[in-house]
């Protein structure tokens, strides 16, 4: 929407380039590991027959012969595999010792320390629903602490239920509120105002115990209470089980609640009601719907103390009202369950629900507090905040859309995420991995894996033609057979550190890259697939090339041994065949249930990371504890399965070995008249042949379920549409748009080709320089207009021109790079505050200051570091977020700026702030904005009504005002009705 995509396309790939730098060293050690595992098999027997031989000679002893030879090769080759993994045991035990190294560092970092003094009445409650809060002790004129509680003033003011005597609290060592003594009635609606920065957040934090910094006394009568925080979180699962969380099915009581937030409406629009799937982070519902839902959750816990924060800012007008008088007015829900409720707003017209409001400064004190009467005409924040035209919170809802494939840690909910997986692995994906690799460089790879292969299978032969030569002529030419041998041990390791070194620091890092790209060119869309590409997939490539060379060469040795054994073949290879179908496909749906049975727990995982301030205000630690527990051990069946039919591929190939090995020898023992020198290659081959067969079909196994993520990225970038198609235009004038004007002809889009359209023949102008608010109720299609403009939604007929040139042929990275456009919510670069200003890089900084200090951000930012800080949203209130993305946006040129209400969850003084900015900044550019609140669009040079996606009514605001019987009227009026 912003036209950053080449921007963000920068940064990740730079961040993947980085990625796979600082993984060089690893994989460098790597090759320098595994050719110092090889020499020591490698060199051993040359080693050790070269020393048996030149002492022989020299001693006049027993020469080398084929018992001897294959005697001692037989003893190293036993102790091959032993030594192997005990060398490359040693980094895995580095990467285990580190991960519990991280893991130590965890467990002693610093406690949470819950400021409070937690107090609880020793009455018990008569609530059904209730459940203890904790143990109690002895009591103390009716009241008693928690074990635990420190050291503190368990004084309270008579009729509080949370005390706060000369707090100052934050999250480092400078405080974000000061100076807060503050007594919270019982069973009273205590609601916060200020500024945006001030610390309404902050101060119901640190009511909740969720500040790290904190002076003075804060004292609680209940260490569990009820929190709906300002962003919802939203579990994956049903709407009910979100409502529900961990308390209690109580169906009077839960109907009560849904129909307090007015969410009985919204289930008989979705299909399944409340047993609607919320999707990922609640991406299924819209942000009204997620705010509701968080209430409701407070609502429904029954807890005596509920703490919201700012939760009606996602609510349409009328949906407001009702929630309002539901559940805060006289005789509303939480009145009837005579809750205590601190509730922190950026509205006036809450106002009237409280019993006490707390008005905080900008410097987060306390600056005056009282009853609404005394507040009101006290000349301080509410008395302007009410002389201020009263602004909205609602916000459009989100036009529900097809969930996007969610990926944390590499994880989907969606069943169809490894549906293609779970199909057999053909030729063609082998085929697009090689030639992503590169053919070239593959086939030098496989060339250095067969020199490999020759060099540490050939020296048995070598042996063997010594051995016969020696039998003949004792001891001659021993520098040329021990030369030769000591260079095939030699050619074994160079080839083992080459093909690693091809493989490693070649095939993988352009893989890696190119897979990346592939990915990047198409959408950013990541998994765990890279990462697969990144390790598992080049580590079982690499094994499974060596094996196959290896079994292939040893069953060749094997039965040239004896010409009977060779009768065999067609057996074994039948045996073979079948124990890799059983096991292959057994295996690799094991490891794709093993990939699915982590996706509950990890995502388990972000949802508590993501809701932890929750989760312990409601008291449900040890309940998601053991849900954690039990999401492990599902987690771990697949891999036990796993391990267990890898002992029995382990016991079936032995014994497919043994007899191989049976035969051999009895054929051996019946028929005579066979080498004797090559029996010995035979049966000391037999020997490796049980191992590599093992290794061979178990990393196939491998193999094959990384080539799921292969197939599955090969899918996805073939059957995804790039966005920008061919014969579009990118070479427009420098200065485009110069004017401004936007002309809509018959304009018609939808969603989905089956649809309704959400913009439906539709004709408008928009003059070069011009104001134009679009109004209209939700859902009328006003959002949809702009994605039109932006080209985010396709046109069904009709045309978009500006200056003169039809959009359909501007490609759409260019012409949302050369539009401007202000987002309804606020969103941020990875990087410094100058890149998040002007991440396209063109403004110098004297202007990116100049912009933040017309949003008053300037001098908060300088005081972290100025335009090199980097960036953290964090450290930014919600609305200041809005008034940061405002400065990026008049900070970057253009003649034309769209905007889709950019001024939610911001108090009216703010909002008022931004309307005189965008009024002074915007003066001579044309102007296209979705208009929520109907008081900032009183300025505008013209107004669109859109209903249905048509446009119903267009007018100077003013004279449409004037004018009873006008559209615009009658939804002003009717809104500014709801607001009183």
């Amino acid at each position: 929407m912003a036209g950053l995509t080449d921007t963000i396309r920068a940064i990740v790939s730079s961040l993947r380039t980085n990625e796979i730098r600082s993984s060089r060293a690893f994989r460098l050690l790597s090759v320098l590991q595994t050719g110092a595992a090889n020499c020591t098999f490698t060199f051993a027997p040359v080693l050790g027959l070269g020393t048996f031989i030149i002492l022989a000679n020299a001693n006049n002893t027993e020469t080398l012969t084929e018992g001897v030879a294959f005697a001692v090769l037989s003893l190293f080759q036993l102790q091959d595999r032993p030594v192997m993994s005990l060398l490359h045991g040693f980094e895995d035990f580095q990467t285990i010792f580190n991960a519990f190294y991280r893991v130590q560092a965890y467990i002693l970092s610093a406690e949470r320390e819950d400021c409070r003094v937690t107090l609880r009445l020793s009455r018990p409650s008569t609530d059904e629903n209730s459940q203890p809060t904790s143990d109690l002790v002895v009591p103390v004129n009716g009241i008693v602490t928690e074990p635990g509680s420190p050291k503190t003033s368990t004084r309270i003011a008579a009729g509080s239920v949370v005390s706060l005597r000369d707090v100052a609290a934050g999250y480092s060592e400078k405080m974000i509120v000061k100076d807060i003594n503050l007594e919270i009635a019982r069973g009273k609606t205590t609601m916060i105002v200020g500024p945006v920065g001030a610390g309404k957040s902050t101060l119901l934090r640190l009511i909740l115990g969720e500040l790290p910094k904190v002076s003075g006394s804060v004292v609680s009568q209940y260490s569990k209470c009820a929190f709906a925080p300002q962003s919802p979180w939203i579990t994956w699962g049903t709407i009910q089980s979100n409502i529900l969380g961990m308390s209690a099915w109580n169906p009077e009581w839960y109907n009560t609640v849904v129909r307090a937030c007015s969410l009985d409406t919204d289930f008989e629009d979705l299909p399944d009601g409340d047993q609607t799937k919320t999707g990922t982070r609640g991406s299924r519902l819209s942000g009204g719907q997620q705010m509701r839902v968080s209430l409701a959750r407070a609502l429904y816990s029954r807890n005596p103390l509920v703490i919201l924060d700012d939760v009606l800012t996602g609510l349409d007008r009328k949906t407001e009202a009702s929630v309002l008088e539901a559940v805060f007015d006289a005789g509303g829900i939480l009145e009837k369950a005579e809750s205590t409720v601190v509730l922190a707003t950026n509205s006036a017209g809450h106002l009237r629900f409280a019993d006490h409001i707390v008005v905080l400064n900008k410097e987060g004190n306390i600056a005056e507090q009282g009853t609404l009467d005394q507040v009101s005409t006290s000349g301080g924040y509410v008395q302007r905040l009410a002389s201020l035209p009263a602004a909205e919170t609602s916000r459009q809802d989100v036009l529900e859309l097809p969930e996007e494939v969610y990926q944390e840690l590499g994880l989907s909910n969606e069943d169809d995420e490894l549906g293609s997986a779970r199909q057999t692995s053909d030729l063609q994906v082998y085929t697009y991995y090689i030639k992503v690799a590169g053919a070239w460089t593959f086939s030098i790879y496989l060339l250095i894996c067969a020199a490999y292969t020759f060099g540490l299978s050939f020296p048995s032969i070598w042996l063997q033609w010594w051995t016969d030569s020696n039998a003949k002529y004792p001891n001659e030419n021993i520098g040329y057979w021990l030369g030769v041998y000591f260079g095939l041990a030699a050619l074994a390791v160079v080839g083992c550190m080459g093909s690693d070194w091809a493989f490693r620091m070649m095939l993988v890092p352009k893989t890696s890259r190119k897979f990346h790209q592939l990915l990047l060119d198409t959408t950013v869309r990541f998994s765990q697939d890279l990462q697969l590409i990144d390790s598992d997939l080049p580590q079982s490539l690499d094994e499974t090339v060596m094996n196959f060379l290896g079994v292939v060469v040893s069953a060749v040795l094997v039965f040239t041994g004896s010409g009977y054994v060779a009768a065999a073949i067609p057996v074994c290879t039948a045996l073979i065949f079948l124990i890799q179908m059983f096991y292959l496909r057994t295996s690799r749906q094991l490891r794709l249930l093993d990939i699915e049975a982590k996706a509950p727990l990890f995502s388990h995982f972000i949802e508590t990371l993501g809701g932890l301030t929750c989760i312990r205000a409601y008291g449900w630690s040890a309940e998601y504890t053991e849900r954690s527990y039990d999401a492990l051990d599902t987690s771990q069946k697949p891999y036990y399965l796993l391990w267990c039919i890898q002992r029995w591929l382990t016991l079936v190939l032995d014994l497919l070995a043994g007899g191989i090995a049976v035969m051999l020898v009895a054929c051996a023992t019946m028929v005579r008249n066979g080498s004797t020198g090559l029996l010995g290659v035979a049966l000391f081959n037999v020997i490796n042949f049980s191992g590599v067969l093992q290794s061979f079909v178990t990393q196939w196994t491998q193999l094959e379920t990384g080539l799921g993520a292969i197939g599955r990225i090969k899918a996805f970038v073939q059957d995804t549409k790039l966005e920008d198609l061919g014969g579009e235009v990118d070479d427009l004038p420098d200065d485009w748009p110069s004017a401004g004007s936007i002309v809509f002809e018959g304009v018609s889009a939808s969603y989905d080709a089956s649809a309704k359209p959400v913009v439906d023949g539709l004709d408008l102008a928009v003059k070069p320089g011009e104001k134009i608010a679009l109004c209209g109720r939700t859902g009328s299609g006003k959002s949809s207009l702009l994605l039109t403009i932006l080209r985010m939604l396709e046109l069904d007929a009709g045309s978009i021109t500006i200056d003169g040139y039809n959009i359909s042929k501007v490609s759409r990275e260019e012409l949302r790079r050369r539009l401007n456009t202000l987002p309804q919510e606020p969103f941020f670069l990875h990087g410094s505050v100058r890149e998040n200003v002007d991440p396209l890089q063109i403004s110098t900084d004297e202007r990116i200051i100049e912009k933040l200090r017309a949003v008053q951000l300037w001098d908060l930012l300088q005081s972290r570091g100025g335009l090199d800080a980097p960036m953290s949203e964090d450290s930014l209130s919600h609305g200041q977020r809005q008034l940061f993305c405002l400065a990026r946006a008049i900070a970057r040129p253009g003649n034309i700026v769209i905007i889709d209400e950019a001024t939610s969850s911001v108090d009216s003084e703010t909002d008022e702030l931004m309307q005189r900015i965008l009024g002074e900044e915007l003066e001579k550019r044309t102007l296209v904005a979705v208009a929520h609140k109907l008081h900032t669009v009183l300025d505008f040079d013209r107004i669109v009504l859109i209903d249905k996606g048509k446009v119903v009514e267009s007018g100077n605001p003013q004279d449409l005002l004037a004018n009873p019987t006008s559209a615009f009227y009658k939804l002003y009026t009717s809104a500014a009705g709801t607001a009183e």
